[in-house]
């Protein structure tokens, strides 16, 4: 199914009002549902807009009845309206969605979502989303109603997909899915890298320091803002400027932050930029070990981190979940 988005908003062209789009793509992927085309428009361009097909139309509380009224001749008579905030118009096999700015986007879910079908969510770190396409459209070959969608953000991939089945219950269909991501995925519900560090954390009553150099305190800020509480099982966190980049010098920092901050494991961040490319190097250590790991990302310097940040989180969650830390 496809929708044309419109929000009629001054505020939101004016950036007075923020509009999450990231959620709104989110919310689409998750229901297997195709975004047209999106638009964002004066309220004085209302009038001028025509009802098509399939529409979900977002403006300011105050201006929805205006829109309705403006609309109705092309709205069909079947109406319906969800938790007093939200106004569903069909006509035919057509829907057109009236929904608030003020309200919560979620809502949306329990209209677009199709309750006939099981939907999986899956988190893939590092998968290449051309392989992962073409996985799924082998295994459509023997699963004829499977449907997907995948978004992809700073090395993570994010994989919807739905297929007819018993919604609480693990199939053989949702293991075959799984199977295909192998050890690239890490999370088969809402939890993301930083949500699984802290709860492994608190199972294995660990605590963790970390030192930042050209992350910025990105890992640090991302783990404090993910979790509630995440500073009761971190020791230490700090942001340094190192001048030296071998890897004696890297565990020299590791081993003093394990020793000065008395924590469990120990995290520290180096690299160098060189032109467009982002080296990055990090260690994770345990008291009996120090890893090592190296990687390169190349383009934008916001994104690189971003990308430098989730493989080292990624790898993080990986050494939790073993039985032993040391390999």
């Amino acid at each position: 199914m496809d929708f044309k988005v419109v929000v009629f908003s001054d505020n939101v062209l004016k950036g007075f009002t923020n509009f999450d789009l990231q959620k709104l793509n989110e919310i689409f992927a998750n229901c297997l549902v195709d975004m047209e085309k999106l638009d964002f428009l004066p309220i004085e361009k209302s009038s001028s807009f025509v009802c098509e097909n399939n529409n979900i139309i977002f403006s300011e509380n105050e201006n929805i009845d205006n829109l309705i009224i403006e609309h109705y001749s092309q709205l069909g008579s079947e109406k319906e309206i969800i938790d007093e905030q939200i106004v569903v118009f069909k006509k035919r096999d057509y829907k057109t969605i009236f929904i608030p700015l003020e309200s919560d986007m979620n809502l949306l879910t329990k209209i677009l979502e199709n309750s006939e079908s099981k939907v999986c969510k899956f988190h893939v770190f590092g998968m290449d989303k051309n392989l992962i396409i073409s996985n799924l459209e082998e295994l459509k070959k023997e699963i004829l109603d499977l449907k997907y969608k995948i978004i992809t953000k700073n090395i993570i991939s994010d994989v919807y997909v739905s297929y007819t089945g018993e919604d609480n219950l693990i199939d053989d269909k949702q293991v075959k899915i799984a199977s295909l991501f192998k050890n690239n995925m890490f999370s088969e519900n809402d939890l993301n890298l930083e949500n699984i560090i802290f709860q492994l954390l608190k199972m294995k009553n660990l605590s963790l320091s970390i030192c930042e150099n050209v992350t910025n305190g990105e890992i640090i800020s991302s783990l404090l803002k993910e979790n509630i509480g995440f500073e009761n099982v971190l020791k230490t966190a700090q942001i340094k400027f190192f001048d030296k980049f071998d890897n004696d010098f890297l565990h020299k920092q590791t081993t003093t932050l394990l020793q000065e901050s008395g924590c469990d494991i120990a995290i520290v961040t180096n690299g160098k930029i060189e032109g467009n490319v982002f080296n990055f190097v990090f260690t994770i250590a345990d008291k009996n070990e120090v890893h090592f790991y190296k990687c390169n990302f190349t383009g934008n310097l916001k994104n690189s981190i971003a990308m430098a940040k989730n493989t080292l989180l990624y790898h993080v969650v990986k050494k939790l979940r073993q039985n032993d830390f040391v390999f």
